[in-house]
């Protein structure tokens, strides 16, 4: 299976930051979240993830 995120780590970010503004109804796609079985709570270990990415991604960025 090909691999579906972004390669680069700036891409990678601005993926996942649209997921979950997707996955948070912000684009036309909610039914689907409900058609798959999600509900919000598992978007909590992405959010989290996220975050110390995102956390992590700006100090690297920083000390270059």
């Amino acid at each position: 299976m090909a691999d579906y995120l972004p390669g680069p780590d700036a891409d990678d970010q601005a993926w996942v930051t649209n997921f979950g503004k997707w996955f948070a109804g912000e684009t036309p796609a909610p039914p689907v979240v409900a058609a798959l079985g999600l509900v919000a709570a598992d978007m909590t270990p992405i959010t989290t993830g996220q975050t110390a990415f995102n956390t992590g991604f700006s100090a690297h960025i920083a000390a270059r």
